[in-house]
């Protein structure tokens, strides 16, 4: 009997310290903050992503592109929003910052594309690109002299190289990038809105807690119209706290 009543009175000891300690690691995340500007105009932009890549927390901008997340020195934040350039900020110390974001432009600029290698020495007249369709490979048309095209390519294979790990892997990181800036374009208020009844910050706080990853909005079994159906169902089951916390420490419930 005595040894029973040592037990229960070890548990709720051991369960009130477990709740102390997890009090005190919130309170001590740190808040950083700052306000996100239009480049050049100065214009506050409102609901820019704003996500903490070392504790994947999230959050949205307010109306007057002012926003707050935890973090600490050395954490990197992205910025990412619609019609805007996406923009990193390493963070040195805890002072409020203004992160100034570029518009988007549908002008292509001029690539030049060098192969590092040193592979296409030999034809120094050889104009050349990476093929996606075979792995990033370089595609070498041949030109004569004068730079005429005189018909054919040839693909250089060196697939198991070094340098070609490393496009493969940046080709990669380009590509999740252009996903996530499309997700970013697919999940804005003004979208979808036509899909479930919320509107201001009910909103705001919906797309942070529910704006897929690139893992999962990619899925072959990801289809948007289910996906916002049971995300809008579980968001009626969370308490008004719980809808409100996704400003401060972000994720899915």
């Amino acid at each position: 009997m005595r040894f029973n009543l040592y037990l229960r009175m070890f548990r709720n000891l051991l369960i009130i310290c477990l709740c102390v300690f997890g009090a005190l690691t919130v309170h001590a995340q740190t808040a950083f903050n700052g306000r996100v500007l239009e480049n050049k105009t100065r214009i506050r932009l409102h609901g820019i992503r704003v996500e903490n890549l070392n504790n994947k927390l999230k959050t949205i901008t307010n109306t007057d592109g002012t926003f707050g997340i935890a973090a600490k020195v050395g954490d990197l934040l992205v910025f990412t929003g619609f019609a805007y350039q996406p923009d990193t900020l390493l963070i040195t110390d805890m002072h409020d910052r203004e992160i100034f974001l570029e518009p988007k432009s549908n002008v292509l600029k001029q690539v030049t594309i060098t192969d590092s290698s040193g592979r296409a020495k030999a034809n120094p007249n050889a104009v050349q690109y990476f093929d996606p369709q075979f792995h990033g490979q370089p595609v070498v048309y041949t030109r004569d002299k004068d730079l005429n095209y005189t018909g054919g390519v040839t693909v250089r294979l060196h697939y198991w190289s070094k340098d070609e790990r490393k496009k493969r892997k940046a080709a990669q990181t380009v590509k999740e990038r252009e996903i996530s800036e499309h997700i970013s374009e697919i999940f804005t208020a003004a979208n979808i809105g036509r899909y479930v009844p919320l509107k201001g910050n009910d909103m705001d706080n919906f797309l942070l807690l529910y704006t897929p990853e690139v893992k999962e909005y990619t899925d072959k079994h990801f289809d948007l119209v289910p996906y916002l159906s049971a995300c809008y169902q579980n968001w009626q089951t969370l308490s008004e706290k719980q809808r409100n916390a996704a400003q401060i420490f972000g994720g899915k419930e």
